[in-house]
């Protein structure tokens, strides 16, 4: 009996093991590449918050290009430890700042 639970469990944990290697290619292969052939200084920069400003708003006018916006929006978002979309007026930001070179 204990024979099978042991194999059950392991079969489980290689089961597990594939569709996380299987779930990890595919996100590659659908992912935007950034354009290795151009580079990039990063700096940082504060901004303060004005009414109606989002992170959308940002990301348009500071990351690299349009399909850097998600991935440029959770950078902010880790950078200064917010766990939600919302931002409010009169707060600051600290924002990464890429300028090619």
């Amino acid at each position: 009996m204990k024979f099978n639970v042991i194999n059950r469990n392991n079969i489980m944990l290689i089961i597990v093991g594939i569709l996380i290697i299987v779930s990890f290619i595919i996100g590659h292969m659908t992912s935007v590449q950034a354009d290795e052939s151009r580079s990039y200084d990063k700096s940082f920069t504060t901004i303060t918050i004005e009414e109606g400003t989002t992170l959308t708003d940002i990301a348009m006018e500071y990351a690299v290009s349009e399909a850097d916006y998600n991935d440029y929006i959770a950078e902010v978002k880790e950078i200064n430890n917010l766990n939600q979309d919302t931002i409010h007026a009169g707060c600051y930001l600290l924002i990464p700042v890429y300028r090619e070179y």
